[in-house]
């Protein structure tokens, strides 16, 4: 300790003090001048951390530091009865049927939704849980996929069984089934779980009152506009892929990356198989895709996905071309289908960046739940509910809305799916750039056989994760095929 005390640390000190004095010197302004500036900044820099920090900072807020509300509320209200919001609706009534649960519509069901109308295996068990799939099957208004397979942009093919190779039976790894037919049966229940569900419902605007805890939810009702108030506890914008009162809200920006299209098509007899999807190079990294449904109807439907040459406004000139010129389609369609018009949906893609606040969750499409290489949405649409679920669940628990405890339902959807919509986006873009990997793959499950094109299946209706082309029994062999597709097309052989 003596010889701490002995050591002149004034030295070091003065040595730093003369350093600085010399580049203040060195500035060639007065030193006052130089010492405020830097003073100032640092006060600013100083400030506007603060300000960030305290902006970031989620405090738990417990339902008794609110004030009482004396007007009539719900627990929660969820904006869209689709897929997403009637499952979260579904979920909480069945594992608490004490939570007053708001289901608002703004159509009346049965009302219909463009997509490809495709039901993913992981899909399929939430629609067994509710019964749903039991009854659609019953009324012979789904249609499990058996024989399908994929074009690839040379035009090389497989078409194989995957529910032969998986023993599935009578049913298979996809089910279309109409969204007039199931986004109904979904609604319904949820309201046999305890869910109001209030059709012809506009949200118009929605508020929070921060002193009381609730959501102020303003909506017109009916064909006479009927102006109508509810409060609720949480908000959950399950709106669909415009999400337009998120967007208001300002916990989603931006429009809809992608778009698609589906067109029913009935008394074909020229296409054999019950899902083919078709790569065609001006499409590219989108798709198009011929499913059947129930009765021997087809869906014709065409995905744009964003970074190839082909924009959303030109989803209609592309998909009747493709209709028309693309030939693998043609010939499958015939040169005069008895089609319905086209219609068309947006496509918000690979997840939004915060899906959760004070009192509020988003889901489904209006979250972004949409894959960006498969462009599968209706798995993450029901996955998400019973996410959004078990997070309500708990918070209700705890008498805790707030962002902190609700951060949760990001947490858990980002650890299920996070990783493979950032994939599949990377992917997507890979593969227009190089098609040649998708007619290389079509190669290789031509000569692997039925199982490996199983395998591929269930990758692309999000059964087995993407790392799957990752496998030694897989990548290595890709790359081989690709090298052996390269020759080909130098050669012509």
């Amino acid at each position: 300790m003596n010889q701490l005390r002995n050591i002149d640390l004034r030295g070091p000190v003065n040595s730093i003090q003369q350093r600085v004095h010399e580049a203040v010197v060195g500035t060639g302004l007065p030193p006052q001048t130089v010492y405020a500036t830097v003073g100032g900044a640092a006060i600013l820099s100083g400030a506007y951390l603060a300000y960030r920090n305290l902006g970031s900072h989620e405090r738990h807020v417990k339902f008794s530091e609110y004030q009482p509300m004396s007007e009539p509320y719900y627990d929660v209200a969820i904006v869209g009865a689709g897929p997403s919001g009637s499952s979260l609706g579904w979920y909480l009534g069945k594992a608490n049927p004490n939570l007053k649960v708001l289901l608002l519509e703004k159509k009346q069901f049965p009302r219909d939704k463009y997509c490809g109308d495709a039901v993913s295996w992981t899909a399929q068990k939430h629609l067994r849980r509710m019964g749903v799939l039991q009854e659609i099957v019953a009324e012979k208004k789904g249609c499990f996929s058996h024989s399908g397979g994929f074009v690839s942009p040379k035009g090389n093919s497989f078409i194989g069984n995957s529910a032969k190779e998986l023993d599935l039976g009578d049913e298979g790894l996809m089910i279309a089934i109409k969204r007039i037919v199931m986004d109904e049966k979904i609604a319904k229940a949820a309201k046999a779980a305890g869910a109001l569900l209030t059709e012809n419902t506009t949200v118009e605007h929605a508020e929070f009152i921060k002193e009381k805890g609730v959501w102020k939810v303003t909506c017109t009702v009916g064909a006479d506009n009927q102006t109508q108030v509810y409060y609720a506890r949480c908000l959950v914008c399950a709106d669909g892929a415009p999400s337009k009162l998120a967007t208001k809200l300002g916990i989603v920006q931006g429009d809809p990356q992608g778009t698609c299209s589906k067109q029913y098509i009935k008394g074909n007899t020229l296409f054999k198989f019950d899902g083919v999807i078709f790569y065609p190079p001006k499409l590219l990294p989108g798709y198009c895709a011929i499913f059947r449904e129930a009765g021997g109807e087809l869906n014709f439907c065409t995905y744009i996905i964003p970074g190839g040459p082909t924009k959303n406004d030109d989803l209609y000139s592309i998909h009747h071309e493709i209709m028309k010129d693309y030939s693998y389609v043609a010939t499958s369609l015939g040169p005069n289908p008895d089609a319905e018009p086209m219609k068309a949906a947006p496509l918000r893609l690979g997840g939004v960046p915060k899906t959760y606040a004070d009192h509020l969750l988003v889901i489904g499409d209006a979250a972004g739940f949409i894959d960006p290489l498969t462009g599968e949405g209706i798995q993450y649409a029901l996955e998400s509910g019973e996410f959004a679920a078990n997070t309500l669940l708990e918070a209700f628990e705890k008498q805790d809305l707030s962002a902190a405890q609700l951060r949760k339902y990001q947490s858990t959807w980002k650890s299920h799916w996070g990783a493979e919509f950032y994939w599949s986006m990377k992917m997507s873009l890979f593969l227009y750039r190089f098609p040649i990997v998708l007619d290389a793959v079509a190669k290789l499950i031509e000569k692997r056989g039925h199982r490996f094109m199983s395998e591929w299946a269930q990758v692309m209706t999000g059964q087995r994760q993407k790392t799957w082309f990752l496998r030694l029994d897989v990548w290595p062999f890709v790359l081989l095929e690709i090298v052996a597709q390269a020759v080909r097309n130098v050669t012509g052989r």
